[in-house]
């Protein structure tokens, strides 16, 4: 009977999401504390959290006096192997040491224990995770005042622990053992036992998209599935003079907008305006709500179509496909002076052919057929057009591995 109860646990809990296998995933957006896909034991509220806008639809507001979220114990047992926990949080204006989450059975011990909280006084994000006193560890990072919306992501693979704020990782652990947190207690939200000690207090604002992946995400793939709540979506880029961009942004709950400069947007009030620049220009956009205020800015480059070198393709000498967020991908850099790419095609040192494309803005991440190659020299060979003549460009360079 018990090995029966254990295979529909099993079930239970691990679910697909595209190609990302999922424990759990709580969006709030139809305003209630269930599982997305309905297979995972629902939240257990304490008091009486608000359902108001978050960052897909709705969002739970926990009011800093008797609300909180408490998730199943099933949870827990999730964390014992690889996986990403990931969730989405908006500090309302509250003084002191303010718990976001923990888990934990108490608040005088550091054994198997997760905590993240935030300080005020010093406007510091504090992550503790350990096993043991001897296998504890933690890290502080200052919390970026730029953006309303936040995100925490933890992921572990095997022994390692990679803690993420803002996307950014600030801390990677080697552990000395697998952390098996403690069954005593839960993953809470605003409800931890260390509450009314060290003028901690429980947490105010918003929490969206609490999320498990039953493995461990790589940096990109965390990026890929950012939100960019209150953020600009549009990467910095070139156009030509004459032509107009859209400029687009995430998720908002905004009750203002505000772009500047004005003079070459369609309408500098709308979260996702058009622009026309006739020279080089940084946008800036800020997004206003009751409590708080984000800013983003974005860089448009203007070039002039008659006065381009069509030679100078720009594409780079070495690139490292290590998934760390940096030159992961290896493609053009200047797509804006290409009206039509005939091929772009990399060999390996053999001649070998391991990848191709016909599209400007596709990228090589360092694999053949889903299997990465190895690193060392390798060449590629562009045929393109550039106002109306043809150019082709070949040359060499590195993978690092």
């Amino acid at each position: 009977m018990n090995k029966f109860f254990i295979v529909i646990i099993a079930t239970l809990v691990v679910y697909n999401i595209g190609n990302t296998q999922v424990g759990f995933n709580f969006d709030f957006d139809d305003c209630t504390y269930e599982d997305s896909a309905l297979m995972f034991p629902g939240i257990t509220p304490g008091g009486n959290p608000r359902c108001e806008c978050g960052l897909d639809a709705n969002s739970m507001y926990l009011d800093g006096n008797d609300d909180f979220l408490t998730l199943s114990p099933l949870a827990t047992i999730l964390t014992d192997s690889n996986f990403t926990f990931d969730f989405y949080y908006q500090l309302a204006p509250i003084s002191g040491e303010v718990d976001i989450f923990s888990l934990r059975s108490g608040c005088s011990r550091l054994d198997s224990l997760m905590s993240f909280r935030y300080v005020s006084n010093s406007n510091e994000l504090i992550f503790e995770i350990g096993s043991s006193i001897s296998n504890y560890f933690s890290v502080r990072k200052k919390l970026d005042n730029t953006n309303c919306w936040h995100r925490f992501t933890l992921v572990k693979f095997k022994l390692e622990y990679f803690i993420y704020f803002d996307n950014q990782l600030v801390k990677k652990i080697l552990s000395k053992e697998d952390i098996i947190f403690t069954r005593e207690g839960a993953i809470n939200f605003g409800n931890s036992p260390c509450l009314g000690t060290n003028a901690s207090v429980r947490f105010k604002g918003n929490i969206d998209e609490i999320t498990l992946h039953k493995r461990a995400l790589s940096d990109l793939e965390i990026l890929e599935n950012y939100k960019y709540p209150d953020r600009i979506v549009t990467e910095n880029t070139t156009i030509f003079k004459g032509d107009t961009l859209q400029l687009n942004t995430g998720t908002s709950c905004a009750t203002s907008i505000t772009w500047t400069p004005s003079s070459s947007l369609s309408n500098d009030m709308e979260a996702q305006p058009k622009a026309f620049p006739d020279v080089s220009t940084t946008y800036s956009v800020t997004f206003t709500n009751s409590t708080c205020s984000s800013t983003d800015t974005v860089r448009i480059f203007v070039a002039e179509k008659e006065k381009l070198d069509c030679n100078a393709l720009l594409l780079p000498k070495a690139f490292t496909p290590n998934n760390d967020g940096l030159n992961d991908e290896y493609g053009i850099s200047n797509t804006f002076i290409v009206e039509k790419l005939e091929y772009f095609e990399i060999y390996n040192r053999w001649g070998a052919k391991v990848w191709d494309t016909k599209s400007i803005h596709e990228k090589w991440d360092g694999s053949m057929n889903q299997q990465p190659q190895n690193g060392g020299m390798y060449l590629y060979k562009i045929k393109y057009t550039c106002n109306g003549s043809d150019y082709v460009n070949v040359d060499n360079f590195m993978m690092l591995r």
